[in-house]
């Protein structure tokens, strides 16, 4: 039950930073 959100928490945390630094600031 604990490996699913571990998984889960490392693929957001990869996902967020690419994310935020492909998306153009809005200015």
């Amino acid at each position: 039950q604990f490996l699913p959100l571990t998984l889960a928490l490392c693929l957001w945390y990869v996902s967020f930073p690419i994310s935020m630094f492909s998306l153009p600031p809005q200015q």
